[in-house]
């Protein structure tokens, strides 16, 4: 589970040791993931804590997909669907993050190949009938772009390669419970007291990948919704 405040926008989850509390005002966004038999769902849903004075971004997002969601049908372009997003965003006076996209998943797969963008682009591929599709609308008050700040807590495997003993138990633990799924490095403590350590070693050997936590580059705040469907012959069905 994503949790992200604020300016946070993507690739944040608490290590078993973090003490961040969450502050009146705060915006956050909680993005859960999910499979069924190697087949992955995405949501998203953003909330104010004790204040109401984001609604306008957080409803922004929200109505961005729910208006994406109702042009999503076969031969649907990933082009419609940004350009959609972004008038809708733009239309309420915030900016859509434009190097933030959705994606279509395929069984074991997160991320299969299509990107649903968050603004107008040149790109013509077309949905068809029994894809599904993560749709996720970013908006925010800020510039509308976001860049990695470092190193965050949720990680996937990459390849098998040889290393020390206790690095490769770990990782062949590591690769049958979570597969090609990204996972937090929270899930990995009960698994081995020196998990942290040794996956620093698998990183360097690049066993396994690290997510940057991704930020938006003028601290502006940030709201996301999302939902993942599935593309019926006559428009989709909404899984999440």
């Amino acid at each position: 589970m994503n949790i992200g405040v604020n300016e946070v926008a993507a690739h944040y989850t608490p290590s078993r040791s973090d003490d961040l509390r969450f502050r009146s005002g705060d915006v956050v966004k909680i993005d859960v993931g999910a499979h069924v038999e190697g087949y992955p769902a995405d949501t998203t849903a953003t909330v104010e804590v004790g204040t109401r004075n984001h609604t306008k971004l957080i409803e922004s997002a929200n109505e961005a997909l729910r208006v994406s969601i109702e042009m999503v049908a076969p031969g649907t372009t990933v082009s419609a669907l940004g350009s959609a997003i972004a008038r809708v965003i733009r239309s309420a006076g915030f900016k859509p993050i434009e190097n933030l996209v959705g994606h279509t998943m395929e069984k074991f797969n997160l991320h299969a190949g299509l990107s649903i963008p968050n603004i107008e682009t040149k790109d013509n591929s077309a949905l068809h009938e029994g894809m599904i599709v993560a749709i996720e609308p970013f908006s925010t008050t800020g510039a509308g772009k976001v860049c990695g700040k470092g190193r965050g807590n949720i990680y996937r495997i990459v390849r098998e390669r040889k290393a020390s003993s206790d690095v490769e138990a770990l990782f062949l633990q590591l690769k049958q419970r979570f597969g090609p799924f990204p996972f937090a490095s929270r899930w990995c403590d009960p698994l081995d007291q020196n998990a942290q350590a040794l996956m620093t070693k698998m990183a360097r050997l690049g066993m396994i990948m690290n997510y940057p936590v991704l930020t938006e580059v003028a601290r502006g705040v940030v709201a996301q919704a999302e939902h993942s469907v599935i593309v019926t012959a006559d428009g989709c069905r909404v899984l999440t």
